[in-house]
């Protein structure tokens, strides 16, 4: 008797209360996980679109400054100056990796043939190198420049900015910051302000900020101190 009464209590398990309550709060919680699962993976969208700017500028910074840009002829095209990256708000999905074409009436630093450090596609010359997409809906918001933050941006610059030239010739890895492809001025800083579709909820801003030192760096958060 004594035994029977011992095995009927090494054999309790969940009741039908106990088990419905489990499965409901597995539920609730994988629902308010999946809830947030969209804006999160924007978050990370944003992030890598935003360090892939940040690569390219680094990547026109290594080859402006090095052997790639020597005074020679790669695949039958014209001798290659520097390296640079172009924006313009019109397009602002797009980022443009160009290839600047040798220009002899630019003065030579250390007796180098350089380019202009700005973007020419036409004809006859189209110095297009690559155009990186940014993912569908993610944008460049605002193009600004200045000594740091808070930067000028887009129409509250003189001259309003509608373009931005980051370009680097050789052997100098320090770049050179120009508005409007023109090179009329060489500004100290620039920041490239990307956005979601979420912006301008905490998180959905990010910018790529390049300095005349060569640094190049990313932070969450706007380029300048606008509302907007």
């Amino acid at each position: 008797m004594k035994l029977r009464f011992s095995a009927c209590l090494k054999m309790k398990g969940f009741t039908l209360v106990e088990l419905s309550v489990s499965l409901a709060i597995m539920a609730i919680l994988t629902a308010i996980l999946m809830s947030g699962y969209p804006e999160t993976s924007t978050r990370i969208t944003l992030a890598n679109n935003t360090h892939s700017l940040a690569l390219l500028v680094r990547e026109a910074q290594i080859r402006g400054s090095a052997i790639d840009s020597g005074n020679i002829t790669l695949n039958s095209e014209s001798p290659i100056g520097g390296y640079g990256v172009f924006i313009q708000l019109s397009t602002p999905n797009k980022l443009i990796l160009f290839k600047d074409v040798i220009d002899s009436n630019v003065p030579k630093p250390y007796g180098l043939s350089i380019g202009n450090g700005l973007y020419e596609n036409g004809n006859p010359i189209d110095e297009t190198k690559s155009i990186t997409t940014l993912s569908k809906s993610f944008t460049i918001y605002k193009l600004c420049v200045g000594n740091g933050f808070p930067f000028t941006c887009n129409s509250a610059n003189t001259p309003v900015i509608n373009s931005l030239t980051i370009s680097f010739t050789r052997p100098d890895p320090e770049p050179h910051i120009y508005i409007n492809n023109n090179s009329g001025v060489n500004y100290s800083a620039a920041c490239i302000e990307l956005r979601s579709p979420y912006a301008p909820r905490s998180g959905h801003i990010r910018s790529v900020q390049v300095f005349n030192s060569g640094m190049i760096r990313t932070q969450i958060g706007k380029c300048d101190n606008s509302s907007s």
